[in-house]
């Protein structure tokens, strides 16, 4: 199976991993450690859309260029219609509506078989306009996620998280060390994704689970040019402790980079139209 996890504006600068003292990221420091992580990674842009279209359909996004909108939606060969041929299930979780920036229906026309979203959350646990908190969406998806594998055929899940993302919400069950809000934000978006990993670990299906951890972009941080870097560099990390082996790589790359790395990973055979 494959899990891919897109990160709202998780920055490389927000981890210690990349010299962050503030300990905001703890448990994807401790990922970083573990899988084959990425230290020169950019973003195909500066918002959610350019982050998905580039990771999942393996594009760049042209300036003032939106893929998802327009009088027909085009089909791509993206990693879901790569995988279905050899028979994956496919399904996108994302916290809020479906239909901003037209994700779900651009999703739907290429090959995303189901599209979880805030119409399917109950109505008392959505927080904000940015739908239920990162947690709830995981745990959420574990019996949907258990029902794909008893089907005995392997599923491709991307995630889209939010609560890194004004308004900020952060749940009362979870207890921040910062005092700032903008750091207690990253705090919970990080303790989400070790709980996320955590339910997982008690599955079956976990040993043989192929996680990817990326951002759909970064933030202005520390800004001394007109464009920060950190608007743009991000982590990436492959985690599958069973069959891959803890490794860094400083090679420069884009979320264009991953749909192919994730094939070279599976090693399926494909036709690289990216």
């Amino acid at each position: 199976n494959v899990i891919i996890i897109l990160m709202e504006s998780m920055s490389s600068a927000k981890m210690n991993h990349f010299g962050n003292s503030n300990n905001l990221t703890p448990f994807l420091d401790s990922i970083y450690q573990e899988g084959y992580a990425f230290n020169q990674v950019y973003s195909a842009g500066i918002h959610t859309f350019s982050g998905l279209y580039a990771t999942l359909m393996g594009y760049p996004t042209l300036r003032k260029n939106h893929p998802f909108k327009g009088t027909s939606i085009q089909k791509y060969s993206g990693i879901a219609t790569t995988l279905k041929k050899y028979d994956y299930q496919t399904i996108y979780f994302t916290t809020h509506d479906e239909q901003f920036d037209n994700v779900g229906g651009f999703l739907s026309s290429n090959d995303y078989e189901r599209i979880v979203a805030q119409k399917d959350y109950p109505s008392d646990k959505v927080a904000s306009t940015l739908g239920v908190p990162d947690d709830f969406m995981f745990e959420f998806s574990i019996p949907i996620l258990n029902e794909l594998h008893e089907k005995n055929k392997p599923f491709i899940s991307v995630f889209m998280t939010a609560s890194d993302h004004t308004p900020y919400v952060i749940p009362e069950y979870f207890q921040p060390k910062s005092t700032k809000k903008k750091h207690q934000i990253v705090e919970y978006a990080d303790w989400s994704l070790e709980k996320f990993i955590s339910l997982c670990s008690k599955e079956t299906w976990f040993d043989k689970t192929l996680f990817v951890f990326l951002a759909d972009h970064g933030v202005p941080m520390n800004v001394k040019y007109d464009l920060p870097l950190n608007y743009h560099h991000i982590p990436l990390v492959f985690y599958a402790p069973k069959f891959i082996s803890p490794k860094e790589f400083s090679d420069l790359g884009t979320q264009m980079d991953v749909f192919p790395t994730i094939m070279g990973i599976l090693k399926l055979p494909y036709i690289n139209n990216t």
